[in-house]
């Protein structure tokens, strides 16, 4: 009788890496407690490019051991209350590269407070609207701050040390 422990194991490291399918605990406002419905990632490809939702780039010609970097996040303008999802934008001799590893989490403006803990990204390669980027790592933005900071984590192939960058965001509220 063949056991199905490693496979159980693969199932759950898997399901955590991308996100729980849906079934983790939704993230709690770290203003008030209370928590908040998830929006999980719909199979493909689950925002627009367009409009409101447009990539921003805040940073770009970041350069890293040979990578070239651009960080930011869809949507114009970003509300309390709502999502954010962080993107970054990896090239090496201006190809996009598909085999790094992307986190990202939300900070405090002044950086000291984890307000939502760190999620993986997704690879989307390039399409006519968009760039190849990394991205449906979406964090809730609470009320109560006008600024955060996304924090970035990323691991590049061949690269021994991760690199972490932060980027600062403007939330209007409701």
């Amino acid at each position: 009788m063949r056991s199905t422990l490693p496979m159980t194991l693969l199932l759950v490291t898997v399901t955590a890496f991308v996100g729980g399918c849906g079934e983790s605990d939704p993230p709690t406002d770290a203003g008030t407690g209370d928590q908040t419905a998830v929006e999980q990632p719909a199979a493909g490809h689950p925002h627009s490019h367009e409009g409101g939702d447009a990539l921003v780039w805040v940073e770009e010609d970041v350069e890293h051991e040979g990578f070239v970097l651009a960080l930011g996040h869809h949507g114009k303008h970003l509300h309390a209350a709502e999502f954010v999802e962080p993107a970054v934008s990896i090239t090496r001799d201006g190809a996009a590269v598909a085999d790094a590893k992307v986190f990202n989490s939300l900070v405090s403006a002044d950086g000291e407070e984890v307000i939502r803990e760190e999620v993986p990204t997704i690879y989307e390669p390039e399409t006519e609207d968009e760039p190849a980027h990394y991205a449906q790592g979406k964090l809730h933005l609470p009320k109560g701050s006008a600024q955060f900071i996304i924090r970035f984590r990323i691991e590049l192939p061949g690269v021994k040390e991760e690199l972490t960058r932060d980027i600062t965001i403007d939330v209007e509220d409701e």
